[in-house]
């Protein structure tokens, strides 16, 4: 269910009047926010539901039976606790991609594997929202095998981290401590909760409904789809306008996401934090889905050794080509996540070079503001290169965008001033963006609730007015 719809505010609005009126009885609202997951999941595929239960079912089994092993039985259990989930990403996400590369390698030295593929299994979809809650889910059973102190939960407060509906779908990616302390901490709704929860809404539909889509509609499709239609400079008007795109759609998720949750109690943690202001590649992975980037780092990439044990600029590379295959099984996220990988390398790299030769990783003062230009220039420039890979539907799609770009061919379609505004404007968030929240915020609430709901309700009417007609899904409910 898209949150950008009638259906969900005609879901969403009873839910949240009902919740309001149940919020001090904790038990009462454990049992009504697992209904309302399932009900909101059951929209997006009722099919998967089972699924769904069977993720909460494996990692609440897996914590429990914990206390009651060896050692030598807890790494066994959580093992093979890991491995399901994989098996289940594998079968759901990259089946039809590995058994067909199978076979083709297999025919180039004359063997038949076409027994392998099942059309019946590849036409499977995969169910939404897969990749968040099994990565949520296994942070759970994981940091129960990390830390003996922790208390195994109920199979209804397991159900109820891992069916939370406002980040079912695309995250945030909670963490226990995120969730089990203000599942069981409830309060009475407060002003706080609504004043800050609406801005953020008002936020996402901006992001989303006016920016993403429009830029989406008006030169990011036909771009990516029939590059050889557009002039040179266009395409790379198109580049820069996909790579706003993706934040806005993202990032608009993630607050339409944290407003809903903060309007029924509870704050998420926070998954984007103006990361086209970063400096270098290691910066923007701090500030560009946060949640994702952390779980890797705590359960992929210091496992592996992290900067202290083997590699570590193996451990960087092995880190993103896997963060890449998460994203799909395409040849295209392989070649973004290792290029990522690649760049990681370099920076730290460098960073390390820097520090041997004056002492510190961060450019020295005396370089000042002409070299910290140039550094975001780079950065900026190095990943929207990358999103052509991320957005392009094969890797042949992506050499065409990019030979395109670079045969500097003035004919062919153009774009239009609003393009040029819209990508401005996007850009333009990553420094005003903090600064306009909180003064919107103070002067709401300063205001009458009655005047604050008015205000609110006229700038979501202004939004969807401004968008194109039918919003587009959101980008990450493909992972």
């Amino acid at each position: 269910m898209n949150f950008v719809t009638l259906s969900f505010v005609l879901f969403f609005l009873p839910v949240l009047l009902v919740g309001w009126s149940i919020r001090r009885m904790s038990g009462l609202y454990k049992w009504f926010l697992i209904v309302a997951g399932l009900v909101f999941y059951g929209f997006a595929g009722p099919v998967y539901l089972s699924l769904l239960l069977g993720i909460a079912a494996l990692n609440w089994g897996t914590a429990a039976l914990m206390p009651k092993l060896s050692d030598l039985g807890r790494k066994l259990l959580i093992s093979g606790n890991v491995v399901i989930h994989i098996l289940i990403l594998v079968y759901f996400k990259y089946y039809e991609f590995l058994v067909l590369n199978l076979i083709s390698m297999a025919d180039m030295v004359g063997w038949d594997f076409s027994c392998l593929f099942s059309s019946a299994l590849a036409d499977i979809v995969l169910p939404v929202g897969l990749s968040f809650y099994t990565f949520q889910g296994l942070s759970y059973s994981i940091d129960h095998y990390r830390n003996k102190e922790l208390r195994p939960r109920s199979f209804m407060d397991v159900l109820a981290y891992v069916s939370f509906f406002p980040t079912i779908l695309s995250g945030p990616i909670m963490r226990e401590n995120d969730f089990f302390p203000q599942l069981q901490q409830r309060r009475v709704a407060d002003a706080a909760d609504f004043t800050e929860g609406m801005a953020y809404i008002v936020s996402g539909l901006f992001k989303k409904v006016v920016l993403a889509s429009y830029l989406s509609e008006h030169i990011v499709d036909g771009v990516f789809t029939t590059p050889q239609d557009y002039s040179s400079l266009a395409v790379l008007v198109g580049v820069y306008a996909y790579t706003i795109q993706i934040f806005c759609d993202f990032s608009g998720y993630t607050d339409l996401a944290i407003g809903v949750a903060r309007l029924m109690g509870f704050r998420l943690p926070s998954n984007f934090n103006s990361p086209y202001k970063a400096l270098d590649l290691q910066e923007f992975w701090h500030r560009w889905h946060i949640t994702l980037s952390t779980w890797l780092r705590d359960y992929l990439y210091i496992p592996m050794g992290g900067s202290r044990k083997g590699n570590r600029y193996f451990n960087l590379f092995m880190t993103m080509l896997i963060g890449g295959m998460w994203h799909g099984s395409g040849l295209t996220f392989l070649i973004w996540g290792a290029l990522h990988g690649l760049g990681l390398a370099v920076v730290h790299g460098f960073k390390k070079l820097l520090k041997m030769i004056v002492g510190t990783s961060r450019v020295p003062f005396w370089i000042g503001t002409p070299a910290k230009v140039l550094s975001w220039v780079i950065t900026i420039h190095f990943i929207a290169l990358l999103w052509i890979f991320f957005r392009a539907e094969s890797w042949e799609s992506a050499i065409q965008v990019i030979e395109r770009m670079l045969a500097l061919d003035g004919t062919g379609n153009g774009f239009t001033a609003l393009v040029l505004l819209a990508i401005i404007c996007g850009l333009a968030i990553q420094w005003i963006g903090p600064w306009l929240y909180r003064h919107f915020t103070g002067v709401q609430a300063r205001l009458p609730w009655v005047i604050q709901a008015a205000v609110i309700a006229l700038l979501c009417g202004l939004i969807m007015n401004m968008g194109p007609e039918g919003t587009l899904p959101f980008i990450y409910f493909n992972f």
